[in-house]
């Protein structure tokens, strides 16, 4: 046996079907005869026509084919049998024992892939079967590989380039994305001339760089008109000898995402300024300068006077266009070689921020003294003093303000920026309209802030203290589901003190904590009361202060109320706010972790309008992410509001929350909602915060008789 011809070898051949075509029956019994010696198994034909016959029916590897036959001659039958897909590339040798060029270059013509010479070389004729079949399999290999791989690079969003090292283009294939990048022109054969030059040199630097060190490099880059470009992640990859492989992918709907989370986590989103993250960034960058450079800084406190009055009037919306227009002013009013920070401005000299609701702050940077800051407090009281007209109505916004300096009443943000509050306090103690510049001797409250932390201090024990509940609708079943519980004071004397007031109040005393505990406690006791009354599960919602979080062991207060007032951990929610996130971010996630075992819901409440929290989200157990009420006021008007809305609610069905929206006031914005997929909406279209009583008598009495028929 040839040694060649080993067991395996002749199993792989016996796979294999060899066609073998001759009208001489003498020849085709000895190729038969080789051939099944080397383990083939061997079919045969006497002329073209039987050959088409069996190649049909057996399908054969290799077909070893005679010219000269009666009926059909070889020509033919390999025309025959190429002209069929499954014939394309079957290897067909022509036994012939014709040696001139006109014979050779009709068989290549008819499909030939070799010739195997007449007279035939019985010894070798299996070792030549062998490696034809050999070069068809890694023929068929490549082919399979080249179509996996075509249909790969067909399905990718990306536009591939081959690049050599001095930035000649030799190969182009088109993503499958819209925004793909265009295909070079005939003109444009080097990068030089396809990009343009800041692009062109980029990409330039970056391919020398793969070809020197052989690492990928990366960049992005942008093409088109400034006001709308289409952005690109360009990556470049070695490829051969000075070759190399340039990778690009349309990223802009990331970037724009980006920019849009950005601003969300940045910006405030009705007047476009600083919110209070950013702005303490820029306190810290004007505190480095001025020590620096010896200078001062003052930060500017401003409060807008009697403001709750607008919005409770004439409502929220009406109160957001107002502070727009104040907004504008105070940037009129600032130095000329100052300018308000926004998302498209880079200048450095001042930011002017919102806290949030009427409070507004600014940075004065390269003072010389006091009196460089007093001419700002001065336009800004002058400018606001103007009457401010808005939908035929017209009135007068007054402004207390609060001027602390750095380094005179504070040498950090957070010294600086209390005196500065304490300062505008006392502006409006003075009889508001005002500006105080911080001293030494300043009370840090006023008479009337001392009585109120005074009085707070008692309301508990007076039973001053009362929950008032605000309905939470739930959109699919337009049924209550839960409702939110809101701490209200009725003074002695004052009459209700609005929560706007006592809140932060409590904050500063170091009394939030046991008010947290308190409207806790009562408000499972409520749940009971109502599941007993009426046998409806009722969900509660509790709102948890950073101060309460981090300043008690929070999960065992709850789970100690829950206890207590004997209801399921499954009917609370807990509130939290976004400044949560400022401690550490494994300390907060552990003590969710223990309520949300404990079947307690999470909620991350006023979401966008503070510390951002968009790179926690996937962190924290959360179960629902509440939109604050600026971004569903005026939705229905304001395309910027909608869009934020509708991003929120997909980004929180993406991560599998619920969406609660708050400050639902108009049936165009529950429509609204409705329409983007929000669960939960609560707000004055659905009712106001009340007592127990009014709760009961407006919607658990009515759903508890429902709910009788139901069951009936």
């Amino acid at each position: 046996m040839d040694p060649e011809l080993n067991v395996e070898t002749m199993v792989n051949n016996q796979q294999d079907v060899i066609l073998v075509v001759d009208d001489d029956p003498t020849l085709r019994l000895l190729v038969r005869a080789a051939l099944e010696k080397a383990g083939f198994r061997v079919e045969d034909a006497e002329d073209g026509e039987a050959a088409l016959r069996m190649f049909i029916k057996h399908q054969p590897a290799v077909i070893l084919m005679d010219v000269d036959m009666p009926k059909l001659n070889g020509y033919e039958a390999c025309k025959r049998i190429r002209a069929d897909a499954v014939g394309a590339h079957v290897p067909i040798l022509m036994v012939t024992g014709l040696e001139d060029i006109e014979s050779v270059n009709r068989a290549y013509s008819a499909g030939a892939t070799d010739f195997l010479p007449k007279p035939i070389n019985w010894s070798l004729i299996s070792h030549r079967v062998r490696y034809v079949l050999r070069a068809s399999r890694t023929y068929q290999d490549l082919r399979t590989s080249e179509a996996k791989n075509d249909a790969l690079l067909n399905a990718m969003p990306d536009t591939l380039f081959v690049i050599r090292r001095d930035g000649t283009i030799m190969n182009f294939l088109a993503g499958s994305e819209a925004a793909t990048m265009p295909e070079p022109r005939g003109d444009q054969l080097t990068i030089d001339t396809y990009l343009p030059k800041d692009v062109a040199e980029c990409w330039s630097s970056r391919i020398r760089a793969v070809i020197n060190d052989g690492r990928p490099q990366q960049c992005e880059f942008q093409l088109g008109d400034a006001d709308a470009p289409y952005h690109y992640e360009l990556q470049i990859v070695p490829y051969l000898n000075d070759l190399t492989l340039a990778i690009v992918r349309e990223i802009t709907d990331r970037k724009r995402a980006e920019e849009a989370v950005h601003k969300l986590a940045y910006f405030d989103t009705l007047t476009g300024l600083p919110n209070r993250q950013l702005f303490q960034q820029q306190l810290s960058t004007a505190i480095k300068r001025a020590a620096e450079n010896g200078t001062k800084v003052a930060a500017l406190y401003v409060d807008l006077d009697n403001f709750k009055r607008i919005n409770d009037t004439l409502g929220h919306n009406f109160g957001d266009a107002v502070l727009q227009t104040i907004a504008e002013r105070l940037d009129r009013c600032i130095r000329s070689d100052d300018s308000v920070l926004r998302p498209d401005a880079d200048n450095t000299e001042l930011r002017l921020a919102r806290l949030g609701g009427d409070e507004f702050v600014a940075i004065l940077q390269d003072l010389e003294d006091a009196d460089d800051a007093v001419a700002v407090t001065e336009r800004i009281r002058t400018e606001l003093r103007r009457p401010v007209e808005h939908l035929g109505h017209e009135f007068v916004v007054t402004s207390s303000i609060g001027v602390a300096l750095y380094p005179d009443d504070g040498e950090d943000i957070d010294t600086l920026l209390k005196n500065a509050d304490v300062a505008m306090y006392q502006a409006k103690y003075a009889g508001r309209n005002s500006v105080r510049f911080y001293s030494g001797t300043m009370s840090l409250r006023s008479l009337e802030r001392l009585e109120l932390e005074n009085g707070l201090r008692y309301a508990l024990q007076r039973d001053e203290l009362e929950l008032h509940y605000q309905p939470q609708i739930d959109m699919a079943s337009e049924k209550m589901v839960g409702v939110e519980a809101l701490l209200r004071w009725k003074h002695p004397e004052r009459g209700n003190i609005p929560p706007s007031t006592f809140i932060p109040l409590a904050e500063e005393c170091g009394l939030i904590t046991p008010l947290g505990e308190w409207v806790l406690r009562r408000a499972c006791r409520q749940v009971r009361k109502w599941q007993e009354k009426f046998g409806l599960k009722i969900d509660m919602a509790v709102n948890i202060s950073s101060q309460q979080f981090f300043h008690s062991d929070v999960a065992e207060v709850v789970l100690q109320a829950i206890f207590d007032a004997g209801i399921a951990p499954t009917s609370l929610q807990l509130e939290l706010t976004e400044t949560i996130l400022m401690h550490d971010v494994a300390e907060i996630v552990q003590t969710l972790n223990k309520l949300k075992k404990a079947g307690v819901s999470l909620a991350m409440d006023d979401f966008g309008t503070g510390y951002s929290s968009l790179s926690y989200l996937q962190q924290l157990p959360l179960d629902t992410l509440k939109i604050d009420r600026s971004f569903v006021a005026d939705l229905e008007n304001n395309k910027g509001n909608a869009a934020i809305c509708a991003a929120i609610i997909a980004m929180a069905h993406n991560l599998e929350l619920d969406v609660v929206a708050e400050g639902v006031e108009t049936q165009a914005q529950l429509e609204y909602l409705r329409s983007q997929g929000c669960d939960k909406i609560q707000g004055f279209l659905i009712g106001k915060p009340v007592t127990a009583t009014e709760i009961e008598k407006t919607f658990l009495q009515t759903a508890a008789t429902e709910s009788k028929v139901d069951s009936v």
